[in-house]
């Protein structure tokens, strides 16, 4: 049901429309002033406002702007004992649904209630589906930073084509969706989109799910089975942690992708698939076919255009939006008051490094929603680490070490913890590393021999 607020320093007017209002169901909360409604509104989720106009210390046109600044959209319905055509065109033109004068008979004030609650309902789905258009037509990926931009905008050349794409990111940046905006924007947007985890199975089973089996290929193998390959015919294959591919298989793979023809296990019929092949993974493959991890000749069949989807930490000017997002969302699956996040709350999830990316704040929001009883998420909702971050540390800052030896010496410790970093936040990826210290490879290379890293 409903919460609204009753704004009026009348106290026997508050009790009175709290009886009306309650009768009906609704939850209704009271407030004397505006400086109190305000206290109400930062801790609940009102739906409603019922506000006199005239009040000391400051108006109800007053308290409806100050409520629109810093809380949002909230509909009021305003009350006034000295009526004037130019009052109530000042109250329509603030932004309130209604404006009564007092006295006023209960019917009355019902009928403005429920039209002013259906106009708020109305307000909710419509933000609800400009929002989901918004991410419907990115492809769920958000954001607005210059480094989100420009991969929305190679996504969106990269749908017109067919050749293989290969996406890099370090775990929970979303690689998956990237996978997803490709295949919806390009000409096989109505055909399958097939994904396969090529870290979830062990050799065997993968060989399986990917080309399929005919009856009696191995014990248990007692019909035939459909690839992976086979059902994205015409669509697309999602081939993610590609990284974790087993080599034993990838001539089997690179056979497919270049003559897109393949056999089943235990089969000897040749079957021809149609598929487009988007690759995603966490690993340096470029590195990995040095070591003989990787066959060179699949990576550049995978390699032929490459998206990178940026850390969380080198797009903090996102979190906001990432993080409201996923407030509201959360606030309206599990019903709970929250709505928004305190300027302090913000500042923190800024300051944090997010090593989980996107899928850990995701996950912070989802907890921090959960256990918040106040209509604004507040510093003290998040759960640690993040909401251990001081508060006067700017991202990216490092301690500076004591001058306990020469600056040469100290510049060196320096220089070696900052690579130590770097590679524990790229999960030893050299190849990101380097490029988050904004250095070449070779050079982080030497520089690893140098400090003994390596």
């Amino acid at each position: 049901m409903a919460h609204i607020l009753v704004v009026d320093d009348e106290k026997n007017y508050c009790t009175v429309l709290s009886e009306l209002l309650g009768d009906e169901g609704f939850r209704v909360s009271t407030a004397a002033n505006p400086y109190a409604a305000l206290e109400v509104m930062n801790r609940e989720n009102i739906d409603l406002v019922l506000s006199d106009l005239k009040m000391p210390g400051m108006s109800g046109l007053e308290f409806l702007k100050q409520v629109q600044s810093e809380i949002g959209e909230i509909p009021f319905i305003l009350f006034t004992a000295y009526a004037t055509v130019e009052t109530a065109l000042d109250a329509m033109k603030s932004g309130a649904v209604d404006y009564l004068v007092k006295p006023c008979k209960n019917e009355e004030i019902l009928l403005a209630v429920k039209k002013a609650l259906g106009y708020r309902r109305l307000q909710a789905q419509n933000a609800a589906l400009r929002r989901e258009l918004d991410v419907e037509r990115s492809g769920g990926i958000i954001g607005n930073s210059p480094a989100v931009r420009k991969l929305l905008d190679d996504v969106e050349r990269a749908a017109s084509v067919r050749s293989s794409v290969l996406i890099f990111g370090e775990t929970g940046t979303g690689k998956e969706l990237v996978a997803r905006a490709l295949h919806h924007a390009g000409a096989r947007a109505k055909e399958a989109l097939v994904t396969v985890n090529c870290a979830a199975f062990a050799e065997n089973l993968l060989e399986s799910e990917l080309f399929g089996h005919e009856r009696g290929a191995f014990t248990g193998a007692t019909q035939r089975k459909r690839g992976l390959l086979e059902v994205a015919d015409g669509g697309t294959l999602f081939l993610d942690e590609i990284g974790e591919f087993p080599l034993s298989l990838q001539p089997k793979l690179l056979r497919a992708l270049q003559e897109q023809r393949f056999r089943r296990v235990g089969g000897t019929a040749e079957i021809e698939s149609d598929v487009r092949i988007v690759a995603a993974t966490h690993r340096d493959l470029q590195q990995m076919t040095e070591t003989g991890a990787f066959r060179e000749d699949l990576f550049y069949r995978l390699n032929v255009v490459v998206l990178e989807i940026p850390p969380l930490r080198r797009r903090r000017e996102d979190i906001p939006l990432l993080a409201l997002h996923f407030l509201r969302r959360s606030a309206r699956e599990m019903d709970r008051p929250v709505r928004d996040l305190a300027p302090e709350t913000i500042q923190r999830l800024q300051q944090y490094s997010w090593p989980g990316n996107v899928r850990e704040l995701q996950n912070v929001m989802e907890r921090s929603v959960l256990f918040s009883t106040t209509a604004v998420l507040n510093p003290a909702d998040l759960p640690a680490p993040v909401g251990d971050v001081a508060q006067n540390v700017s991202p990216g800052a490092s301690n500076i070490p004591e001058f306990d030896a020469p600056l040469p010496e100290l510049m060196d410790r320096m220089e070696k913890e900052l690579i130590r970093k770097a590679l524990r936040q790229t999960g030893g990826v050299q190849a990101q590393a380097a490029e988050l210290l904004g250095i070449s490879r070779s050079n982080l290379q030497y520089k690893l021999k140098k400090h003994h890293l390596i």
